[in-house]
């Protein structure tokens, strides 16, 4: 069977791409033919483009009429995104290596309009796609809106990332979910979130949870031979998360590695700038300790059975999909929201019992998966 994937594959985020390859990889697995559709709406594309602040209307528009003023200008004003361009050759190189991407790049609904795509099936997802507090979650194309025809839609693992939908966008969501025949979802909450809506919602894994622990172990690499304490602080300011990583790594006297997005974290004494989802997933494996406030960075530390902690993201009401997650699992209490909720006499993670509920967890998934994909056959 022919299978097109859509999700957010190309916005240079350690999740985004790697649960786009898992997915990508189960189906292929189970004999299907198997293309991520090469969506990059500009809106998920502008953030490597040095010239995207050049102002319009102002002297510095000379650059269209001077050549060289307009990388002098991209160079001068995003000199500090410069040291994280190795970041950006990883995924790029990632995305080549791993990813197998449509034939032609799709940036607009026009573009959809005008080279309609066709498939077997289309499924949706996984992850944020249908976050309404971003623009792609108000995007009729993560909906499969270029496929008219609703039997041919299922969505795997999308989340709306928050437990709640504004009055404003909640026709728009409910009249785009009419476009799927099947609907799972990543969270428990928006198991509920659709409900509400009116439709059926069926819990399922992290695309990422499709692979067994031994797969990614194959993926990546095992350099590191000091022990550290990784921090994925996804927006570097979390000052909870900055108090938790120093005591742990003084407790268990471990250096302190970051794996840094936009920028350097000063307490660290390794600071990661230019990490590949490849380069990520080994920085966990190989780590003594994970400290963050990210799902995958969580989701690859139960893989790994590692000693972690997570924190929310700060100021982001969107924690209900590390909690959800946790709870399943049950060790939700490796999250936690303030340093002075660290338990100084932490308790062993369980990982047999853990690894059972989430085998247990990834089969429910997998069989609702194919299933689903076989109703089309």
């Amino acid at each position: 069977m022919l299978i097109k994937t859509i999700t957010c594959h190309n916005v240079y985020n350690y999740g985004a791409s790697l649960q786009a390859y898992a997915l990508m990889k189960f189906l292929e697995q189970n004999g299907h033919n198997v293309e991520i559709i090469d969506y990059r709406p500009d809106y998920l594309s502008k953030r490597y483009n040095l010239f995207r602040l050049v102002p319009s209307g102002t002297i510095y528009n000379l650059y269209r009429k001077i050549p060289f003023l307009k990388p002098l200008w991209a160079v001068l004003q995003n000199r500090k995104d410069l040291k994280f361009w190795g970041r950006k050759r990883k995924f790029d190189n990632f995305t080549k290596r791993f990813l197998k991407l449509t034939s032609r790049t799709y940036r607009t609904t026009e573009d959809f309009k005008n080279s309609p795509i066709s498939a077997n099936l289309f499924i949706a997802g996984s992850d944020q796609i249908w976050n309404t507090n971003c623009p792609n979650g108000l995007d009729e194309n993560f909906y499969c809106s270029f496929s008219k025809d609703p039997i041919k839609n299922i969505s795997y693992a999308a989340s709306f990332a928050t437990t709640s939908i504004a009055d404003s966008h909640i026709n728009f969501v409910k009249s785009h979910l009419n476009n799927f025949r099947s609907i799972s979802v990543r969270e428990k909450t928006g198991v509920d979130l659709a409900g509400t809506l009116g439709f059926k919602a069926t819990l399922v894994a992290d695309p990422v949870f499709l692979q067994p622990r031994k797969y990614w172990d194959n993926l990546c690499y095992n350099k590191h031979h000091e022990k550290y304490l990784l921090v994925y602080d996804f927006l570097n300011n979390d000052d909870n998360l900055r108090r938790c990583a120093l005591f742990l790594a003084k407790k268990y006297d471990l250096k302190i590695y970051s794996v840094n997005d936009y920028g350097e974290i000063p307490f660290a004494d390794v600071n990661i700038n230019n990490a590949g989802p490849i380069e990520f997933v080994a920085l966990i494996k190989n780590a003594n300790y994970v400290v963050s406030s990210s799902f995958h960075a969580t989701a690859f530390s139960v893989i790994f059975k590692k000693k972690f902690i997570t924190f929310p993201l700060k100021n982001y009401g969107n924690s209900s999909r590390i909690s959800d997650f946790l709870n399943i699992v049950q060790i939700k209490n490796r999250f936690i929201t303030s340093f002075d909720e660290l338990n100084f006499d932490e308790t062993k993670i369980e990982y047999e019992k853990v690894e059972y509920l989430l085998e247990e967890y990834a089969k429910k998934s997998k069989e609702w998966l194919l299933k689903e994909i076989s109703k089309g056959m």
